[in-house]
């Protein structure tokens, strides 16, 4: 990764806000870099929610707004190369196969554990889409408990009142870690609930490994190990559950990968020389 920026945007951010905040970062980037925009031949775009043939997250988006923006006719202004719109979780199960801790394996299940609760798939070493994006998006179905299960954490009794919302998870884990009850029952709670759409996805796939990743994957020493007992009383067999090693650089990493990618093919196809990279 030749140079790389981060910006915050709240939760509520309308589309317009999120977007300048992309046309910031890239900004920044690419004057960091001392590069244009016509020299960067492939860009991806990770995003929140399935992502349909358009680019777009017409099935599902928690940003509010979102389901009617394509990111790619927003930088097709900037950008003459190719843009690619991909899922976050999806460009985390590439990142980890690439770089991470998923290198040795072919058939991996990433699990998105955080705020937020998704899957990316990885099958006979080829990222799994489905037909319409939509492929791990397993938490849909309300009888998995992945739409509820960060709220045991949320929700933990003696949380702090003026405590930001971005910090209560820290604090629960924490406190695990000191051995306060309230907040081992939410973690324990919370991966039962994980537990639950993880293992639907473990007797589908067979997958050789399952990456813990997201936010929550920084406390993994206390995930792990309850996590893999709760599949061996859901599953037929247990893979060997790894923490991500990626951290906030997953998705980033993995949208690289699926650029790398795009331009791989178009000089195989091209004859084109050597690009320079930059992931924004």
């Amino acid at each position: 990764m030749l140079h790389s920026h981060r910006l915050p945007v709240e939760p509520d951010a309308d589309p317009a806000a999120r977007l300048r905040a992309v046309d910031a970062a890239i900004t920044q980037c690419l004057s960091d870099a001392g590069m244009r925009p016509d020299q960067i031949w492939a860009v991806t775009v990770g995003v929140t929610g399935p992502v349909d043939a358009t680019g777009r997250t017409t099935l599902f988006t928690p940003l509010p707004g979102w389901a009617s923006v394509s990111p790619a006719e927003h930088l097709s202004a900037r950008f003459s190369c190719p843009i690619l719109v991909e899922n976050d979780c999806k460009l985390a199960a590439v990142a980890e196969r690439w770089k991470g801790a998923a290198q040795d394996a072919d058939d991996i299940v990433y699990l998105l554990a955080g705020m937020r609760t998704g899957a990316g798939l990885i099958l006979d070493g080829t990222l799994r889409r489905g037909y319409g994006g939509a492929a791990g998006e397993i938490g849909a179905l309300k009888a998995v408990r992945w739409l509820a299960a960060p709220s045991h954490i949320e929700n933990c009794p003696g949380v702090p009142e003026d405590i930001h919302p971005n910090d209560k998870a820290a604090w629960v884990f924490e406190r695990a870690r000191e051995g306060d009850q309230h907040a081992r029952t939410a973690l324990r709670r919370y991966v039962k609930d994980l537990a639950v759409g993880a293992a639907a996805l473990v007797l589908t796939l067979d997958p050789q490994v399952v990456i813990l990743g997201g936010g929550y994957s920084r406390s993994a020493d206390l995930l792990i190990e309850p996590f893999e007992r709760e599949l061996g009383r859901l599953c037929l067999r247990v893979p060997e559950i790894r923490a991500s090693n990626l951290g906030a650089d997953s998705v980033a990493l993995g949208a690289l990968r699926v650029a790398l990618d795009q331009v791989d093919a178009r000089l195989f196809t091209d004859g084109m020389p050597a690009p320079i990279t930059l992931q924004a």
